[in-house]
């Protein structure tokens, strides 16, 4: 096998030895073939039903797209009364609770003033009871005065308990407008649905919405990956990882990057799996790739891989 020829068949990457460079420790440099991918690509699905009725032609045109930049609008008039019907039904629910406010104000009000109306019938009973003990009053006066202080008791009670359903129907109230502002939001979440918004700054792939077109929930709109957050997908043989700490392969250990033209961009063992390939007995392992190397890296681009000593 020829120590530099790196093969590649059906995407998948094999290595080979290269000639043994001596540097430390008796280290074994190996040479791989990797192909470049993104690290965390996402997906943007639509949140909701509708036709499309506004596309980023800025985002269209270059592929790229800021965070949180609008790249696909739907119909929103829907959604749009619906929650402008919320709002005035929580606007009428708040009216609701402040006239419950008041209706506490005036029964305390109320009960305030029946307060007062017993304790001056009750010093005019005191009254009378001394006078009639003295026989200064008859025992008509008296019944006048007890029926007095009678009706002044009940007065009360029926104030206290005025007070009492003022207060459970301010609660009514203040529970129905808590329902009102959760069905405002609701609304909201709905209407937000509708606006497709760019997660982080990133590269937008297969984006192609057209206006007019309808489209159903969880649809797949387009995929997006930070430029900088790319890694190397490469493969090793198992006998390989056998003597791993001889030739490099461990996590963390640097390694040169080699594009076609020549550009040699620095990178570290990101991953190394733990299941083996039944057929061809290699390995998967990534690469983690200095972020100003990876902007200018292209998305599947054949790379070579040169491993190196660990820096001790």
């Amino acid at each position: 096998m020829n120590n530099s020829m790196t093969m590649l068949k059906i995407g998948l990457v094999f290595c080979t030895f290269a000639t043994p460079a001596l540097t430390q420790d008796n280290f074994q440099s190996i040479n791989l073939a990797g192909t470049v991918i993104a690290e965390n690509e996402s997906g943007l699905s639509y949140e909701a039903q509708g036709c499309i009725t506004e596309v980023s032609q800025d985002a269209v045109n270059s592929g790229l797209a800021k965070k949180d930049q609008v790249l696909v609008k739907l119909d929103d008039r829907t959604s749009q009364l619906a929650l402008k019907s919320a709002q005035a039904r929580a606007g009428d629910l708040k009216a609701a609770v402040e006239e419950s406010e008041f209706s506490i104000t005036v029964a305390k009000a109320d009960l305030s003033r029946s307060k007062e109306e017993f304790d001056f019938v009750l010093r005019e009973f005191d009254r009378t009871n001394v006078l009639f003990k003295r026989g200064l009053v008859n025992e008509t006066m008296l019944e006048t005065a007890e029926r007095k202080k009678l009706d002044a008791t009940f007065s009360v009670d029926r104030a206290e308990e005025a007070l009492i359903r003022a207060n459970s129907k301010k609660s009514r109230a203040k529970i129905a407008y808590e329902i009102g502002q959760l069905e405002v939001q609701s609304r909201e979440l709905d209407l937000d649905d509708l606006t497709m918004r760019a997660p982080f700054d990133g590269v937008l792939l297969n984006f192609e919405p057209n206006l007019g077109d309808c489209v159903s929930r969880g649809t797949l709109a387009a995929q997006i990956y930070a430029p900088e957050a790319k890694i190397v997908e490469t493969f090793v043989f198992v006998d390989q990882l056998v003597i791993a700490d001889s030739v490099g392969v461990v996590v963390n250990n640097p390694v040169n990057v080699i594009r076609v033209n020549g550009q040699i961009c620095p990178g570290v063992f990101l991953g190394v799996e733990t299941e083996a390939n039944l057929e061809n007995q290699n390995v998967k392992t990534t690469i983690a790739l200095n972020e100003n190397c990876a902007r200018s890296m292209f998305l599947n681009e054949a790379v070579e891989i040169e491993t190196l000593p660990k820096v001790k």
